[in-house]
C-alpha cells in the first residue's frame, strides 16, 4: 500500500511539472510527423490540459479512497483509547 501512494504521489508531481512549453515540444514532434496541423495548436493543449486537470482529479480521489478508509480506523482506535483512558482514570479514583 505504501509503495502504491508513493507511485500516485510521484506521478501526480510529475503532472504538476508539465508547462506549456513541454505540450508546444510535443505538439511540435507530432507537427514534424505530419500528425497534427498547426491550425489545431490551442485546441491540442486545451485538450491535454484539460486531460491533465481531469487526471489530477482522478489522481486525488483515489488517493482520499486508499487513505480514508485508514484514517476512519485510526478514529475508531482513538474513541476506544480515549475510553480505556476514562475508564482507568476512574478506576484510580476508586482506590484512593
Amino acid at each position: 500500500m505504501r509503495q502504491i501512494l508513493s507511485d500516485l504521489f510521484h506521478a501526480g508531481l510529475g503532472l504538476t511539472k508539465l508547462k506549456r512549453e513541454d505540450i508546444d515540444k510535443a505538439f511540435n514532434e507530432l507537427k514534424s510527423r505530419g500528425e497534427v496541423e498547426e491550425k489545431d495548436r490551442e485546441y491540442f493543449i486545451t485538450r491535454v490540459f484539460d486531460h491533465l486537470e481531469k487526471t489530477g482529479k482522478d489522481l486525488s480521489e483515489s488517493l482520499n479512497k486508499a487513505v480514508n478508509p485508514n484514517r476512519e480506523k485510526l478514529d475508531e482506535l482513538n474513541a476506544k483509547i480515549d475510553a480505556l483512558m476514562k475508564e482507568i482514570e476512574a478506576l484510580k479514583g476508586r482506590k484512593t
